[in-house]
């Protein structure tokens, strides 16, 4: 690949316009490659919308009102799709699904890859993992992308793989590098550097445990002492590993990237510091001269995973329960400053739930537009926005709500006129109980500035936990419903 980023993304997409692929629709949202990653130019081609995580979708809008009562309106399109983990939005409108690696649900039946058109009408649906013929792999969920050249790739268990986007047909595939147990490890996603080469890593099952999806990290005994994570880089055009290294310790979280001082950086949040690894198109290169930072507290646990704002890489620990709350922490990418605040801080005991741990199993977002970080604790049952002064790192409350989830958080809508949607889980819940029990969970969708509610779902049926409520075009989002029902949500000024 040409080492001008920029020019390369050129052709690509010239290349693309050639063959028919993509149009005016799918090419309208610009995204650069040194910024945002190289990603298909659509509303959502990579799980949080840019390389840095950041879930500020800047190219999907609100169709409600911020100044009337809204309505919110939901419709099934599909099922039988188990564990939906992501969903991304090529060409024509497409949608790809990737689901069925949450282990722990019964049923589960190991990664696929589906598509599904505009309606919700299923094209195709790959079986990538046969759960039940091999069940003593470790099934956990990996993820499916389009990247610029407008090829579909997906990441799952050792394998690494390429799909024809009309047929599902696996084009090619590569094994991934692991551990002597790979039955036991799963790489769970990928990532991007501007040059167009993806990058991914290994997450681990505590050897002899036989749980399934996120119970392992909780239930295994031995799980916070595993494996280290492999770090494998692969060419999507040879689909060839380039680079490959063993990471300092286990990192549970998805990797972020940023191209930062002319540099690619890879942030690998692990059990207890911050790393960061450079490439230069050949190699990593542990960057010990910037870290690796220490970000943990006593008794909190890991973050789950990190995003860029800005010259700061933003993260929150605790993404399984622990006794120490929840910190926000940011750390400059020049000089490794950290800063860090207590988001629940002052906040007086009964306002959040009676005997609950705080954590949450996926991670903040973040607005660079807007410099602000937004948070949410699914033990503790609280959502708040903090404004981020990008030259010191000090953070401000802006407002605090109680709202309960266990997803990401997802920012749409432009500069001026942001919308925060996250789940909410309503209802008392003392002790978490009802983490354990919830069949049902609702859409909010927020003023990001000021955190008054614009509008708000019936309950609909329990939301894979670790996913995201996806925006799509046209004002529309798509919620993942566990089971394996797929919902589009929109909002409408109420008549």
């Amino acid at each position: 690949m040409p080492d001008d980023a920029a020019s390369w993304r050129v052709r690509v997409v010239a290349a693309l316009a050639a063959l028919g692929v993509g149009g005016a629709e799918a090419q309208s949202c610009a995204l650069d490659p040194k910024s945002d990653g190289p990603w298909f130019s659509s509303p959502v081609a990579f799980e949080h919308f840019d390389s840095g995580r950041t879930h500020a979708f800047r190219c999907s809008r609100f169709s409600g009102s911020f100044d009337a009562p809204n309505e919110v309106r939901v419709e099934k399109v599909a099922e039988d799709l188990p564990t939906p983990y992501n969903l991304v939005v090529g060409a024509d409108g497409a949608r790809f699904i990737y689901g069925g690696a949450y282990g722990d649900f019964p049923g589960a039946p190991g990664s696929f890859v589906a598509r599904l058109d505009r309606t919700g009408a299923l094209i195709w649906r790959r079986q990538l993992v046969d759960a039940a013929a091999e069940p003593e792999r470790w099934n956990y969920p990996g993820v499916v992308g389009i990247h610029l050249n407008g090829r579909l790739y997906a990441a799952y268990a050792n394998e690494f793989a390429e799909l024809d986007p009309s047929t599902g047909r696996v084009l090619a595939k590569t094994t991934l590098p692991t551990t002597p147990r790979p039955l036991d490890a799963a790489y769970n996603g990928f990532n991007a550097f501007s040059d167009g080469r993806l990058v991914m890593k290994t997450v681990h099952r505590a050897e002899g445990c036989a749980l399934q999806g996120f119970s392992a990290f909780i239930g295994c005994e031995g799980a916070r002492s595993v494996d280290n994570s492999t770090i494998a880089v692969v060419d999507p055009e040879t689909m060839q590993v380039i680079a490959s290294v063993e990471a300092p310790e286990h990192v549970g979280g998805r990797a972020t990237t940023a191209h930062f001082d002319g540099v690619d950086r890879l942030y690998l949040v692990g059990a207890r510091n911050l790393h960061r690894y450079n490439w230069d198109g050949k190699s990593l290169t542990h960057d010990e001269g910037w870290g690796p930072i220490r970000y943990i507290l006593p008794n909190q646990s890991p973050a789950p995973a990190a995003a860029v704002l800005g010259e700061w890489i933003v993260l929150q620990t605790n993404a399984v329960p622990a006794k120490t709350p929840m910190s926000i922490v940011a750390v400059n990418q020049r000089d490794g400053r950290l800063v860090r605040v207590d988001p629940w801080e002052n906040v007086p005991p009964w306002e959040y739930t009676l005997g609950s741990k705080s954590f949450l199993p996926a991670m903040l977002s973040v607005d660079p537009e807007n410099s602000r970080i937004y948070v949410m604790d699914g033990g503790y049952g609280l959502a708040a926005a903090y404004a981020f002064n990008p030259n010191s790192g000090r953070m401000r409350r802006l407002w605090l709500k109680k709202q309960r989830t266990l997803n990401f958080s997802t920012l749409i809508g432009p500069k001026d006129a942001r919308v925060f949607i996250a789940t909410d889980v309503r209802g008392l819940c003392p002790f978490m109980r009802c983490l354990r029990s919830h069949q049902k969970e609702e859409v909010v969708f927020r003023n990001a500035e000021t955190g008054e509610e614009l509008a708000r779902s019936a309950p609909l049926p329990k939301m894979t936990t670790g996913a995201l409520v996806t925006p799509l075009e046209n004002g529309e989002i798509a919620y993942l419903g566990l089971a394996g029902e797929i919902y589009r949500v929109t909002v409408a000024p109420k008549e």
